[in-house]
Formats: structure tokens, C-alpha cells, sequence
């Protein structure tokens, strides 16, 4: 795909890989990322943000037809709604009207059935912790959305819902024309120790030969 995209750097330097650039090819900096020492402002960069790339995403989704890649899509566009709704919470806890002084267009990604099924979810209006220590994210995203819509902010631990990460096949092009048999011993034990769930098996060397 890559190829017949003509985008060899994503083929050549990246091995189909993720690369570290925009949609237009502009490698990451972060000299757009903006810290105004004034958490007001640096909230209402972020909401903005959101706000501009659900837009884009949702030009995404009309763009193409593949059922695949319009799924994928529609659960970014879900969650830049919800990141929206946390910076425009965290604006009204600071007493900041965000709608008057920022106000963003609306437009209603329903619409979109694969985005529909996943507010139907409540994917939209959920955020997740992800951490074993607490967190305080509870006293902003919780209560009425601010986009005044009847639906209510929730914050989890993690998802309702997730699903184990598949053990890829193997890349040959990634060390093209392959790996020797020492690094290559070096990665099936790693992905031994994966799938034992992190058990350490003592018979592993660097030797083990491929009939073993």
C-alpha cells in the first residue's frame, strides 16, 4: 500500500512502521506545542485543538470507504469529543464561559453510523485513569456535559470493554534481508516471555537452535 500510495519513506526508512510526522510529512518537534504559563490559555489551546481535529477526522471518514478504516476513524472522532469535553469542563471549573469566549462549530457527527454506535456506547462522554495510584480526574469529569446536551461526564478506571493485543507476524523488512540467528533468538524469546504472561523460562539461550 505504502508503494502504490508513493510514500516511500513510509516503505523505506519507516518499514511500513509508524513515522514520527504529520499528515503532511512535517516531522514531530514539538515546536507546536505551546505552554503560555497561564493555564487558561494553555486549556483553551487544547480545546481548540480537539475541536479542530474531530473536524478533520470527520473530512477523513467522508473521504474514504473502506468499512475497516471508517470504523477506526469514527472511534478518533468519539474520542476527541470526549478530550473536548474535558478541557471545556476544565475551563468551567476555572469559571471560564468557554462557549461565549471560544465559541466552536457544531455540527453533529451522529450522523456518521459508525460514530453513532459508539455514542450510543457513551464513548463520547467517558474518560479513563488508566493508573493504579488514583487520580483526581473525578472532580472535573464528572456531573452534566458542558455542551448542555442532557448527557452526563463519567471517568473510569479503564474501558468497559477492551481486547488483548495480537502477537504481529513477522516483518522481514524491518531487518531486511532478515535477522541472524542470535537476534533472532533474542526476539522469539521475548515473544516467549510475552505470551507466558512474564514467566521466566531458565531453558532460554541464545543458542536454541529452530528444531528445538
Amino acid at each position: 500500500m505504502a508503494k502504490e500510495q508513493q510514500n516511500p519513506h513510509h516503505y523505506i526508512v519507516g518499514p511500513q512502521a509508524a513515522l514520527p510526522v504529520d499528515a503532511a510529512g512535517n516531522p514531530w518537534s514539538g515546536s507546536y506545542v505551546h505552554n503560555h504559563g497561564n493555564l487558561v490559555l494553555d486549556l483553551m489551546d487544547n480545546l481548540v485543538l480537539e475541536a479542530t481535529g474531530r473536524i478533520h477526522k470527520c473530512r477523513i471518514y467522508q473521504m474514504i470507504t473502506n468499512k475497516t478504516l471508517r470504523a477506526t476513524v469514527a472511534f478518533l472522532i468519539v474520542r476527541d469529543e470526549a478530550h473536548q469535553a474535558a478541557f471545556a469542563k476544565a475551563l468551567e471549573t476555572l469559571g471560564v464561559d468557554w462557549a461565549k469566549a471560544l465559541p466552536v462549530s457544531k455540527f453533529d457527527s451522529s450522523q456518521f453510523p459508525e460514530v453513532k454506535r459508539l455514542m450510543d456506547l457513551g464513548l463520547h462522554r467517558e474518560q479513563y485513569t488508566f493508573r493504579m495510584d488514583g487520580s483526581l480526574m473525578e472532580q472535573i469529569f464528572s456531573g452534566p456535559s458542558p455542551f448542555n446536551d442532557g448527557t452526563q461526564l463519567t471517568t473510569l478506571k479503564k474501558p468497559r470493554e477492551s481486547f488483548p493485543i495480537p502477537q504481529a507476524p513477522e516483518r522481514p523488512e524491518k531487518f531486511a534481508p532478515g535477522l541472524d540467528e542470535e537476534l533472532q533468538a533474542l526476539a522469539d524469546a521475548f515473544t516467549e516471555f510475552k505470551e507466558s504472561g512474564g514467566k521466566i523460562d531458565q531453558n532460554i539461550g541464545f543458542n536454541r537452535s529452530k528444531d528445538e
